[in-house]
């Protein structure tokens, strides 16, 4: 094959997958992301305002490169920062497949897009990194989706034992968010009857449970007498209580 063939042949294989338009598509499923969020979690205000940024920017991009390029950048960058304290939690806890796999596709759709910005702005031509970035996506967003189906039906329930305190989670409250117990070992049984992940977390006496959708989880701990806050990491400062040790 000559060296014409050649290029002519790497140029087919780009068709379709410019930096542009992986900028684009990265936008669009942010878009989809955002919106399946507000259908199982309720309305997020915040996520809408990004979301209607995403729509007018792929929009502008028919018209223009740089300035929603420039403008695709830094709301991604935002959305990862405000977003931060509840992606992270999630991601780490694979069994509540819901919000693992939304927070992934919004991660992967977000690192495309930051990406492909980048690009489009250094004026980057099509070179097939723009085709690999997205094979790249796609395939960490299926295994991440496989592994996490998998850890949400293997998941065994925890179940409450003789002195455990049960505290139940529902509508984004602790039922009860004030606890008294006695000082020494503590096993508190969690409830989560919401669908999105909850943590049962105490700083003080690094205690970390995560409490997938719709699951129960148990831990045990030491304490010594005085009070603690509780609360759950992906929905602070809103949901928390107290626990008195005497």
């Amino acid at each position: 094959m000559g060296q014409a063939e050649e290029v002519a042949t790497d140029s087919q294989a780009d068709l379709g997958m410019s930096w542009v338009s992986l900028l684009k598509w990265s936008a669009i499923a942010s878009v989809v992301v955002v919106a399946l969020i507000n259908v199982f979690a309720g309305i997020i205000p915040p996520l809408i305002v990004f979301a209607l940024i995403w729509i007018a920017s792929v929009i502008w991009l028919r018209k223009s490169q740089k300035g929603p390029a420039i403008l695709l950048l830094v709301s991604f960058i935002a959305f990862f920062a405000l977003s931060a304290p509840f992606v992270v939690p999630t991601l780490t806890a694979p069994a509540s497949a819901g919000d693992f796999i939304l927070n992934l596709a919004s991660v992967v759709a977000g690192l495309a897009g930051v990406t492909a910005a980048i690009a489009v702005l250094r004026g980057l031509g099509s070179t097939g990194g723009a085709r690999k970035i997205a094979v790249a996506g796609a395939v960490l967003f299926v295994v991440g989706t496989a592994f996490s189906v998998y850890a949400t039906v293997t998941y065994e329930d925890a179940v409450a034992q003789a002195g455990d305190i049960e505290v139940v989670t529902q509508d984004i409250v602790f039922k009860d968010d004030s606890l008294e117990v006695e000082a020494g070992e503590i096993s508190v049984l969690v409830d989560n009857k919401d669908a999105t992940l909850h943590t049962f977390t105490i700083d003080e006496l690094e205690v970390g449970l995560d409490i997938p959708a719709s699951k129960t989880a148990r831990v045990t701990f030491q304490a010594e007498p005085g009070t603690y806050e509780f609360y759950c990491a992906p929905h602070t400062p809103g949901m928390a209580g107290t626990l008195e040790v005497k």
